[in-house]
């Protein structure tokens, strides 16, 4: 059985969701993934249908969580462990193994780019799940999480759970704007005792213009290389106006691509 990456890679038919200035961006992150899973000898596999066909209510990055398991079934893949990565995600072409370093567990990394934002989404639906005390310590990110079939039965659980209060998470989404699935979904990981495993910062940097990643050590001028590139595995480009999107990761694969040939 193969190790399997997956990007879900689905354009939004609502007009009101093009806020990215194009969706090209998808395609870096495609061609990054590909070349990593060929050079690893794993399956790459772009989740692209839905079981539901409103992507409004229900959004991809919920859907995911929903399908995976089937939808992997459906394309007869057979599979050991399971990387979900968002499509705005890209690896550095020499990013190490990391399903030799998850121990079976489900894995990820820890939400550390803004815990303001982390704290009034786990305040905001707190009392929603019995006011359970989340903590704001083990809050992971959603971007990159590897599991396995272990993990169906409280997937399975997730998705009842927002199947039965869709309404509500809408409702949050749209008045508390404080992600879609990811708080929700760190509320059930935890309150059904799942042994997550964190990988090192290295395996997921973010934010990367808020925290000068972008730049280099002018100071010593010996190295223009960007600081995310030289110090980060895996990176994502959020945390910054999303109409920029297009251009940031156009103009670093224009800079990078070269490795992935």
């Amino acid at each position: 059985m193969k190790n399997v990456v997956v990007i879900p890679s689905i354009k939004p038919k609502d007009k009101k969701l093009h806020k990215f200035g194009g969706w090209d961006w998808m395609n870096y992150s495609i061609k990054a993934w590909e070349f990593w899973c060929n050079k690893m000898g794993y399956e790459f596999v772009i989740y692209d249908s839905p079981s539901i066909e409103d992507t409004t209510k229900y959004k991809i990055t919920v859907q995911r969580w929903f399908d995976i398991f089937d939808f992997l079934d459906d394309k007869k893949i057979d599979y050991e462990q399971v990387c979900m990565v968002d499509a705005s995600y890209i690896p550095r072409w020499d990013c190490p193994d990391f399903f030799k370093l998850i121990d079976g567990k489900f894995t990820t990394t820890r939400e550390q780019d803004n815990f303001k934002w982390v704290y009034e989404s786990i305040q905001g639906y707190k009392e929603f799940f019995d006011n359970y005390e989340l903590n704001i310590l083990n809050y992971f990110n959603t971007g990159f999480v590897i599991f396995n079939k272990s993990h169906k039965d409280v997937f399975d659980k997730f998705k009842q759970i927002y199947l039965d209060n869709a309404d509500y998470f809408n409702h949050m989404q749209s008045t508390l704007r404080r992600g879609t699935d990811q708080t929700p979904f760190n509320y059930v990981i935890s309150m059904n005792d799942i042994d997550v495993k964190f990988l090192p910062m290295e395996y997921r940097v973010s934010h990367l213009s808020r925290k000068e990643l972008l730049g280099y050590n002018w100071q010593l001028n010996e190295d223009r290389t960007p600081f995310f590139i030289k110090y980060g595995y895996i990176w994502g480009f959020s945390g910054f106006d999303k109409t920029q999107r297009n251009k940031l990761m156009r103009e670093i694969w224009d800079l990078i691509k070269h490795n992935y040939e």
